[in-house]
């Protein structure tokens, strides 16, 4: 398969399978729309009486408190002793709270297929490392992209009647044969058990790499924000 065409199969695969994706994309929207200096308010439809909330005001209101709420979630995986690096974006404005949620995403997505495209053209596949420190991770990787390519019918699964549900890599309940599964697939020679193992590798070390990936999101936020803030400026001027 060349190149570009697994690239995009395994950029789209993301997509679908992470929990922010469609957030980000209703985040941005909403962020989009949103005036620099909009009031929350509008008071023109009442004679100049009380001010009443308008329609516009809630679903921002809503769609602020649930891109704040999952920005949390993410901020809480850190360790006690990496929370203090987190408290100024806690306090943040929604753009900031965006733009650190898309360099989350853009954290992952890019070790990943860094990753696996060094272990799919190299031989430096480091399976029993990563199978011993991370087996977890590998595990829930490896069960996770065989299911989506046997539903898509990708890189050959399906496409037989020979790989029903118990020749799955992670059918096994148990820890050690689960483990043992993943390399034995991967000595087969199987062309596509092999591009499992390989970006089920790829996943354990991203997801391994959290806490990094995290203080990483955060560091480069306030610089991301104002990149942002930037493209929506000369968008408007078009």
């Amino acid at each position: 398969m060349p190149t570009s065409a697994l690239q995009t199969r395994l950029t789209h695969l993301w997509r679908a399978l992470s929990p922010h994706s469609q957030l980000l994309r209703t985040a941005l929207r909403q962020h989009q729309r949103q005036p620099p200096c909009r009031k929350p308010y509008s008071n023109s439809s009442n004679g100049g009486g009380k001010p009443q909330p308008s329609s516009s005001s809630s679903s921002s209101a809503s769609s602020s408190t649930t891109t704040h709420t999952r920005a949390e979630r993410i901020l809480s995986r850190l360790p006690p002793s990496m929370q203090k690096y987190t408290r100024a974006l806690r306090n943040a404005p929604l753009s900031h709270v965006v733009s650190f949620l898309i360099l989350h995403e853009m954290t992952a997505v890019v070790p990943l297929l860094g990753l696996f495209g060094l272990f799919h053209y190299t031989d430096k596949v480091p399976v029993d490392y990563v199978t011993e420190h991370y087996g977890g991770y590998v595990r829930e990787g490896a069960r996770r992209f065989e299911k989506y390519f046997r539903r898509k019918g990708w890189f050959g699964f399906g496409a037989d009647g020979g790989d029903g549900a118990g020749a799955t890599i992670a059918a096994s309940a148990a820890e050690e044969a689960s483990e043992d599964a993943v390399r034995d697939r991967w000595m087969s020679g199987d062309t596509k058990y092999k591009v499992v193992v390989e970006i089920a590798l790829a996943y354990a070390i991203t997801k391994a790499l959290l806490p990094v990936r995290i203080v990483a999101s955060v560091w480069a936020t306030p610089w991301f924000a104002g990149v942002l803030g930037g493209l929506q400026r000369l968008v408007r001027r078009r």
